[in-house]
């Protein structure tokens, strides 16, 4: 009996080191997704010199969804967030020279949109856009 479980033993030892051989990837295969469902979408880059209502009404746009966006796919949450402070870093500098008090309010919203693309919460992403409506009705009364 001992001598079967040495075989039995060694037979699993030499099927679990044999399963960790080197891996090679092939960096020069590419799949292309030719289905009809797949579209290409170019976002133009953002101007730093846009009218700060255009880039915050943007981010409005975009913070408005984000939550549902997490909820159906993170991968593409993460690309909203990345828009969305692209947008913010083009529009701060303008809040921040002519109301710089309404700065932190806003990053309170974009850090909140932040968390949420990055860590799966939809509620955070919830919160960061009810704080931007707020935050952004105020700011465009007085402009």
């Amino acid at each position: 009996m001992t001598r079967l479980a040495a075989g039995v033993v060694s037979l699993a030892a030499v099927l679990t080191l044999g399963a960790c051989g080197t891996t090679y990837v092939d960096e020069t295969v590419v799949t292309v997704d030719t289905s009809p469902e797949a579209t290409t979408t170019t976002i133009a880059p953002v101007d730093p010199d846009a009218p700060i209502d255009e880039l915050l009404l943007e981010i409005e746009t975009l913070m408005s969804d984000l939550d549902a966006v997490i909820i159906d796919d993170d991968l593409a949450a993460l690309d909203v967030y990345a828009r969305i402070d692209e947008l913010w870093r083009a529009a701060e500098p303008q809040i921040r020279s002519n109301d710089p008090d309404d700065v932190f309010n806003f990053e309170q919203a974009i850090e909140l949109a932040r968390t949420g693309a990055e860590r799966r919460r939809p509620a955070d992403a919830s919160k960061g856009y009810k704080i931007l409506n707020d935050v952004l009705d105020d700011y465009l009364d007085r402009e």
